[in-house]
């Protein structure tokens, strides 16, 4: 299952990957941006890929300019109240000032709110970490109540703030790379029967802004404006 968009897909993360994806949270550059900063074991990954391969965690594997640079989630899912919580992290420093954070965090915003049609969505940053929340306040996030002495603090997202937001900043987007796309979900003939794939895959075939679908021997693509 791939999501792509201005030259940038996400995958979903595999048992193949979790051994790079533990070094790179091992990593000092990545571990500084979150609260739990004890050093993870193999173990303790196979562990927690174990808790989140389901239907209510969305983790997955960024690549650009076909490398692996780092991972981006939906996680906690509450199919009732549609809402989720966010969170991405990039370890090679090389992108932390490109426009990369910036559109991988576009992306992975329009999926829940645009393709899923969900209500609101939450991040923890550190309090500390000004630059993130600078930037996670121009998507439309603000401080939640009762936040402002917390070493982690909690922001939530609404759709109509979304959305209030994101014009401009796709439009910045676009002036970087040269080019306006509709964003593009594939599901692979082989996957399409697995879980939890044919449960996203069910989910995604109701999105409003599903523009065509395109369906062929080597799989489904979802085309969404």
């Amino acid at each position: 299952m791939k999501f792509t968009r201005y030259g940038i897909s996400i995958s979903l993360l595999t048992d193949a990957d979790i051994e790079m994806v533990r070094q790179w949270r091992n990593d000092p550059v990545v571990v500084r941006n979150y609260q739990y900063r004890e050093y993870i074991t193999p173990e303790m990954q196979a562990e927690w890929f174990k808790t989140i391969n389901n239907i209510n965690n969305l983790y997955c594997i960024i690549e650009y300019k076909g490398e692996k640079v780092g991972v981006v989630n939906l996680k906690n899912i509450d199919w009732e109240k549609m809402k989720f919580e966010t969170g991405i992290f990039i370890p090679y420093e090389k992108y932390h000032n490109s426009p990369l954070p910036a559109m991988i965090s576009l992306i992975t915003t329009e999926i829940p709110f645009r393709l899923l049609n969900w209500n609101i969505g939450y991040a923890h940053v550190l309090k500390e970490n000004k630059p993130t929340q600078t930037f996670i306040k121009q998507l439309g996030y603000e401080l939640a109540s009762g936040q402002e002495d917390k070493e982690n603090q909690e922001y939530f997202i609404t759709s109509e703030n979304f959305e209030k937001k994101a014009g401009r900043i796709r439009k910045a987007i676009d002036t970087v790379t040269g080019k306006s796309e509709m964003g593009t979900l594939f599901i692979s003939a082989e996957e399409a029967g697995t879980e939890p794939v044919c449960q996203w895959q069910a989910i995604v075939s109701k999105g409003n802004c599903i523009h065509h679908i395109e369906t062929t021997e080597n799989g489904t693509t979802f085309y969404f404006l």
